[in-house]
C-alpha cells in the first residue's frame, strides 16, 4: 500500500505531538495542515523537525472539507493510493496500524471501496483476525480513503465547511455504488469531545453530557438539514438516527450548557441559514 496521512489542526495542545508519534513511521508521508491563524512556534517546530512531515499553514481557518480536497489532490499528484485521515487528537496503540493496513491488504474488493475505518467503542477486542463489516458511515479519524475513487465520487462537500462531511461522503459513496468498510478488530483512541457532569432534570442523579459551542450547534444544526435534504428518502433510517441524535444535543445544550441562550439563538440561525442556502464558513 502506497499511504499517506492527513491530519488537520486547529490550536492543538502538546500533546498533538505523542498521538502523531503514534503512526509517524508506519506513512510514507503526513501532510499536517493547521487551519490555526496563529500556529504554536514550539509545535510547528517539533512538526517541522520529523522528516516525512509535510506542514502546510496559510493563516486562515478554512474548515474540513476544504482541506481533506486539498490534501487528497496533493496526495494523488505525489502517486498516494490511499489517504489516512486523523483528528488531532486522535492516536494508535503500537502494532494496531500495521494490523489496519494488513486487513486491507486481505480485503478482497478493495477496489470498490470508498472507505475502510476503525472501531472507536470502549470495550475492545483485540483480535487479529480481520472482521470487516458494511456500514454507511464512518468518522473521519482513523478512516483510510481510497484516493482512486475520489474524483469518481466528487470530494467532500465544502459547501459544509465542518460538520457531516464524513456522513455526506459516506452517504454519497454508497449512493454511487461504492462500499463503505469498517473492521470491528481495529480501535482507535480517540477523544469524542469534552464530556462534563450533570444533575439529570429527570431523575437528578449526576450524568455526562457532552456538550458544544453554540457555533458547533450553528454547524450541526445547519448541516444535518443539509444532509437530510439530500439524503431521506435514500437513507431513511440512517437520516432518522441523526435526526435523534441532534435533538439530543441541542436539548442537552438548551438544559446544561452555560451559553444556552446563544445555543438557541445559534441554532435557531442554523435552521434559517439552510432555508436560505447560505452554507460554507460561518461570516
Amino acid at each position: 500500500m502506497k499511504i499517506a496521512g492527513i491530519v488537520i489542526l486547529y490550536y492543538p495542545d502538546e500533546n498533538v505531538i505523542e498521538n502523531i508519534s503514534s503512526y509517524l513511521n508506519s506513512l510514507d508521508t503526513i501532510y499536517i495542515v493547521d487551519n490555526s491563524e496563529t500556529p504554536s512556534k514550539l509545535i510547528v517546530d517539533k512538526l517541522k523537525s520529523f522528516s516525512n512531515v509535510i506542514y502546510l499553514h496559510d493563516a486562515e481557518n478554512k474548515g474540513i472539507a476544504i482541506r481533506l480536497n486539498q490534501i487528497s489532490n496533493l496526495a494523488i499528484n505525489d502517486g498516494f493510493e490511499w489517504l489516512l485521515t486523523m483528528d488531532q487528537d486522535s492516536s494508535f496503540k503500537s502494532g494496531t496500524l500495521n494490523k489496519y493496513f494488513n486487513c486491507i491488504d486481505a480485503f478482497k474488493e478493495q477496489e470498490n471501496v470508498s472507505m475502510f475505518g476503525i472501531n472507536h467503542v470502549i470495550k475492545e477486542d483485540e483480535s487479529t483476525i480481520c472482521n470487516p463489516v458494511k456500514v454507511h458511515h464512518l468518522i473521519t479519524s482513523g478512516s483510510i480513503l481510497n484516493l482512486r475513487l475520489v474524483n469518481l465520487i466528487g470530494g467532500f462537500d465544502e459547501k459544509l465547511f465542518i460538520d457531516e462531511v464524513d456522513f455526506e461522503y459516506c452517504l454519497r459513496s454508497v449512493a454511487r455504488g461504492f462500499d463503505i468498510i469498517q473492521f470491528l478488530n481495529i480501535f482507535l483512541n480517540h477523544n469524542l469531545g469534552q464530556t462534563s457532569q450533570h444533575r439529570s432534570f429527570k431523575t437528578t442523579k449526576l450524568t455526562s453530557r457532552n456538550l458544544h459551542s453554540h457555533i458547533r450547534m450553528y454547524y450541526m444544526t445547519r448541516n444535518f438539514l443539509y444532509v437530510q435534504s439530500k439524503y431521506s428518502k435514500i437513507f431513511p433510517e440512517e437520516i432518522n438516527i441523526r435526526k435523534r441524535i441532534l435533538l439530543n444535543r441541542i436539548k442537552n445544550n438548551i438544559l446544561y450548557n452555560k451559553e444556552r441562550f446563544k445555543v438557541i439563538k445559534n441554532t435557531i440561525k442554523g435552521f434559517g441559514d439552510f432555508r436560505k442556502n447560505r452554507m460554507g464558513k460561518l461570516k
